[in-house]
């Protein structure tokens, strides 16, 4: 078996690496700039509105409870109960805790495409990260590197004639020295995906018995190389696939489930509807509770 079949078989896992890098490059990004915003936006329409009032009354008990304690302590060390500079430090904790809630930054606007928008800014974009991405490109100039942030940028705001423009830039000479007028005449560019789908039909053939036997040989300076190259994208895949795992672990995404499921929505926003309840009275009893001790505080004053 000559050396050719072991370069062949090297260059086709480089090839084979550079094009599942390339994948999840897209399916991250469309994670996190569309499947992300259009989860949040789902989960402020169906619980989080509600689910802010609740977190906002459970905040109001913990600092009567506060309040309470700082009253009690004034007491407790006889000495004048000073309710404005309490109430003025309650209101700095209040703030403090509803912005760690994140109940303070409303839910980003995101545009509403067409379904036919939709597929033509991912079409864009799929082509854009296969041919400019500058993890798999690493020659690429630093107008184009810079272009490919802009990219990135106009695919999360869902912004298609920005990416068309984009994409003209990039596809340009050099990405320098840009005719604006002439790429505004571009705008109506048609974009594909084929040689994007097929990419996986170049590298089908079966190189099992050729990896094992790879093995036992020293490879030259040349298949080192590949070598390396083909370590750089597997590790880089490794990288994405871990990134990709530790984003679904967060919100919005670990809501899926629950807004898929119409039992499970039922159960969750009753849950919310008892601690609401709960909230409501115990802050009733606490404001109650606070008076009797002021009230206190007066008469032996």
């Amino acid at each position: 078996m000559g050396k050719t079949t072991f370069v062949t078989w090297l260059n086709n896992e480089v090839a084979s690496g550079s094009c599942a890098l390339l994948k999840l490059y897209e399916e991250f990004d469309k994670l996190k700039y569309i499947e992300g915003p259009r989860l949040e936006k789902e989960y402020m329409d169906k619980i989080g509105t509600f689910e802010e009032t609740v977190i906002k009354e459970e905040i109001e008990c913990d600092l009567l409870k506060k309040k309470q304690e700082m009253i009690q302590a004034a007491i407790n060390r006889r000495e004048p109960v000073d309710e404005a500079a309490i109430d003025e430090e309650i209101s700095k904790l209040r703030e403090e805790m509803i912005k760690e809630s994140g109940g303070d930054e409303p839910p980003k606007e995101f545009a509403d495409l067409s379904e036919e928008q939709a597929t033509e800014l991912q079409e864009i974009y799929s082509e854009i990260v296969k041919n400019y991405h500058p993890e798999t490109h690493p020659n690429l100039t630093d107008a184009h590197k810079e272009l490919f942030k802009k990219a990135q940028e106009a695919y999360r705001r869902k912004d298609v004639s920005a990416l068309k423009l984009i994409y003209d830039m990039l596809t340009s000479a050099d990405g320098e020295g840009i005719d604006i007028e002439l790429l505004m005449s571009m705008l109506d560019v048609s974009v594909g995906d084929e040689e994007y789908n097929s990419a996986d039909e170049r590298f089908t053939t079966d190189f099992t018995l050729v990896a094992e036997l790879y093995k036992s040989f020293i490879p030259t300076s040349k298949e080192a190389a590949i070598q390396e190259e083909w370590l750089r994208y597997k590790q880089n895949i490794d990288k994405v696939m871990n990134e990709m795992k530790a984003l679904k672990t967060q919100f919005p995404y670990t809501a899926a489930e629950t807004l898929s499921d119409p039992d499970k929505l039922a159960e969750y926003k009753a849950g919310l509807e008892h601690r609401l309840f709960e909230a409501t009275k115990e802050r009733a009893r606490l404001t109650n509770e606070i008076e009797k001790m002021k009230e206190g505080v007066a008469q032996h004053g």
